[in-house]
C-alpha cells in the first residue's frame, strides 16, 4: 500500500470515527474498501504509529477515540512550531528522530520523572 493510499484510508476512517458510524470491523471495511486484515493493519498502524487512541466502544457498537485530537500530515516547519514544544505535545511518549526511518533507532525520551 502506498503512503498516500495508506493516508487517503486513514482520515477516510477518521472521518467515520468522528461521524460515530456504528459497526464492527467487516463492516467497516467495506465502508473503507479495503479486507477485515487490512482494516485490523490499519488500526494497528494508528495505534502505534501515529499514537491514535483508538478504541471499540462495544456498548454503542463502534470505534471511537478514548480522548479528542487531531491526525495531521504536513510538515511544520519551526517558525509556526517550536520543536522542544512539540517534543512535549507527545504527552510522555517517546519523541523518534528521523534516525529511526534510516534504519538505526535514535530516541529522546520525552517522560519527564
Amino acid at each position: 500500500m502506498s503512503l498516500e493510499e495508506k493516508r487517503r484510508l486513514i482520515l477516510a476512517l477518521d472521518v467515520l470515527i468522528r461521524s460515530k458510524v456504528r459497526g464492527k470491523a467487516d463492516y467497516m471495511a467495506r465502508r473503507l474498501g479495503i479486507s477485515r486484515s487490512t482494516f485490523f493493519r490499519l488500526i494497528e498502524y494508528m495505534r502505534e504509529d501515529l499514537y491514535a487512541p483508538l478504541i471499540f466502544d462495544a456498548s454503542q457498537s463502534r470505534y471511537a477515540y478514548e480522548r479528542e485530537g487531531i491526525i495531521m500530515f504536513r510538515f511544520l516547519p519551526s517558525e509556526i512550531i517550536d520543536v522542544e514544544e512539540a517534543k512535549k505535545i507527545v504527552g510522555g511518549e517517546t519523541w523518534i528522530s528521523c534516525d529511526k526511518l534510516l534504519g538505526s533507532v535514535s530516541t529522546v525520551d520525552t517522560r519527564r520523572d
